[in-house]
């Protein structure tokens, strides 16, 4: 068969699927790559071959867009960012997938994370192919996990999920109508999910069923959850990361040697708004709590990315900053975790068995956040409170006792495997059917 990958947005939603076209190809079928441009070079050293498609993520999350417009106190300038982030890289994402699909000819399935899916979706039906899509965390409707934090009871959370889906909708009708039009196809009256589901597309629930007990009996083998998808170790070694391949760099390891295991800090490809701030808060709860920190930069510049930061006042030998690491290796060796509560850190963490604090900006990250508290395992704060005084020290002590530790274990322990978790989503994949 072949499968042509149509993945934009940041690396979180871009890796994991990676991972399942690795292992379609290890099976011989054949697999067609379409990235973000930012993220070709992530997938050229996975050796997929890729072509760029749809926009810069990086340079999309990093804008004045989602950066202010999308926090603006007025609400209307607010919900203008939230429609124009919805649909942000569409023209680009369709243009390029069709282009995409002329050039490599016949082709069984799409394959498409979350974001782009109305795009991908309206480019396989116009072409009469097959479609699998792949969610990190649910944004279905459901009587097991609420979108809305706090919130309690199945038919409040089936109330909240409809209401979600039509303001989704709302904000993404008109987008969605016009690129069904430049397709020749005519106009959509109900939202994707229905639509989608009424087709029978595969849509791979690529978390675990250890947090979330019943949604998997709810949804059946349509939304089939696989446990989180993880690069194998051959392919971790391919990019080069810190911890990667055999071993971890040596100026990391004898870090890593010389002193009590640290809490792990990393906020991936989400914009940290003042990092030097943050180094200080990491710094300060560190000395309160008798620990010492990684701090990994992502996408974010902290001024150094392989050993302190000369001049910040924060101590070198408690807090060492690198670049992107290998979540995989390094984790273990970690006690506790503060991240931004992506779908891929938030598995590689519970694997890892760690207690975490969950920093979140938006999206599902909340949602990770409460499922964690609910399990135990973690607490939740918004992001940009974090660097507030006493905050990120009050929410590891939180997490740094020994109960929460154990329970983390236990947790991580019960997951499904990376491996088995890959086999399945493409198992799923590969059960999409064409037409």
């Amino acid at each position: 068969m072949r499968h042509v990958l149509a993945l934009v947005g940041s690396r979180g939603d871009v890796q994991p699927a990676l991972a399942v076209g690795l292992e379609l190809r290890r099976r011989g079928h054949e697999v067609v790559t379409g990235v973000a441009p930012n993220l070709v070079p992530l997938a050229e050293r996975l050796g997929l071959d890729p072509v760029p498609l749809g926009i810069d993520s990086a340079a999309l999350l990093g804008s004045d867009l989602v950066r202010r417009d999308m926090r603006s106190p007025h609400p209307v300038r607010r919900v203008r960012a939230l429609r124009a982030v919805a649909a942000a890289g569409w023209d680009e994402l369709r243009t390029g997938l069709l282009a995409l699909l002329d050039d490599v000819g016949p082709a069984d399935t799409v394959v498409t994370g979350l974001l782009g899916q109305e795009v991908a979706a309206a480019v396989a039906e116009r072409r009469g192919l097959g479609m699998a899509a792949l969610h990190y965390c649910p944004v279905r409707a459901n009587r097991v996990v609420s979108p809305v934090s706090g919130l309690r009871g199945s038919g409040a959370t089936r109330a909240a999920w409809a209401l979600g889906e039509r303001v989704r909708w709302d904000l993404t009708r008109r987008a969605e109508n016009d690129q069904r039009g430049e397709l020749g196809l005519g106009r959509a009256r109900v939202h994707l999910p229905t639509r989608l589901r009424d087709a029978g597309v595969v849509e791979v629930q690529a978390y675990d069923p250890a947090l979330v007990p019943g949604l998997a009996d709810e949804w059946g083998p349509r939304r089939p959850l696989t446990g989180f998808l993880a690069l194998d170790d051959d392919a971790r070694a391919r990019l080069g990361e810190a911890g990667s391949g055999s071993g971890l760099e040596e100026g990391l390891a004898a870090w890593l040697d010389d002193g009590d295991p640290p809490v792990y800090v990393g906020f991936g490809s989400m914009p940290v708004a003042d990092p030097p701030a943050l180094l200080a808060a990491v710094d300060a709860a560190c000395a309160e709590l008798g620990v010492r920190a990684l701090v990994s930069a992502g996408w974010n510049d902290f001024s150094a990315a392989d050993g302190g930061v000369p001049g910040s006042g924060v101590d070198e030998k408690r807090v060492r900053v690198v670049g992107a690491v290998d979540h995989a290796a390094v984790l273990p060796r970690c006690r506790a975790a503060v991240h931004h509560g992506g779908a891929g850190t938030t598995g590689a963490v519970l694997r890892a068995g760690l207690p975490a604090v969950v920093g979140w900006y938006s999206a599902d990250q909340p949602m990770w956040g409460d499922l964690l508290r609910g399990a135990g395992v973690g607490v939740a704060r918004r992001a940009s409170t974090l660097t507030q005084p006493g905050v990120l020290a009050g929410a590891l002590a939180e997490v740094l006792d020994d109960a929460t530790a154990a329970r983390a274990v236990a947790l991580g322990a019960r997951l499904v495997p990376a491996d088995r978790a890959v086999a399945a989503a493409a198992d799923a994949v590969s059960g999409a059917v064409s037409g």
